[in-house]
């Protein structure tokens, strides 16, 4: 993928998922600062579930399995949707494997989304000097120009509304509980800065097992 349109998508998404999962700030601060988002850790994983459509798949499954409120036939259109699009080779965006998990660095577009006042964040630092417990803060000028800019462009839409088919099933979860989720998957266990397998195979053996019907 060219280098500038990466750069793009990277800050779309992460705006996005910002944007989606935050909640109304509590206490007031700074009055610029609408809603906050808790840890880095969720945003990577959201971010592995945005990028590939194959694992999102079977999360759905296995949340299906082991929630029976969760509706069957929706589950099931949803993931026919996803490989009747193709999205499992058009829109898979590879993560490689590290320490932790799925993982690409975003200190770039955390500092470009706050350079255009989308964000303002916030986070502590051990006694080694590494970050941790990282703390987002979405802008009222972020929301506006998502509202009003962002979501009228197709191919943006796309992304917001994945974000909001996530949100809904998975929005219970925190970082480090979405990360073991995903470590369920032998084709997450690559070896370190390896590029994550796909599970197209496992996704359509698990939907014949369920629905008793072949994912095209």
């Amino acid at each position: 993928m060219d280098n500038s349109l990466k750069k793009i998508r990277d800050r779309l998404r992460i705006t996005l998922i910002l944007y989606t999962f935050s909640e109304p700030v509590q206490i007031v601060e700074n009055a610029e600062n609408e809603r906050v988002f808790y840890t880095e850790i969720k945003i990577q994983a959201l971010d592995f579930l945005l990028r590939y459509p194959d694992f999102l798949s079977c999360e759905l499954m296995d949340l299906m399995l082991n929630d029976s409120s969760i509706d069957k036939s929706e589950i099931r259109s949803i993931i026919k949707e996803i490989y009747k699009n193709e999205e499992p080779i058009l829109r898979v965006d590879e993560m490689q494997k590290f320490f932790y998990g799925a993982y690409e660095s975003i200190d770039d577009v955390i500092l470009f989304l706050k350079s255009v006042q989308f964000i303002n964040f916030e986070s502590k630092r051990r006694s080694d000097l590494q970050t941790y417990d990282k703390t987002y803060y979405i802008t009222k000028r972020c929301i506006q120009q998502v509202e009003n800019n962002l979501l009228n462009i197709t191919s943006v839409k796309w992304y917001y509304d994945r974000c909001q088919l996530i949100k809904k099933y998975f929005n219970q979860f925190n970082g480090s509980d979405l990360k073991k989720r995903q470590y369920k998957y032998k084709e997450y266990n690559v070896p370190y800065t390896t590029l994550i397998k796909n599970l197209n195979e496992q996704v359509r053996y698990d939907f014949y097992k369920h629905f008793n019907e072949e994912l095209l």
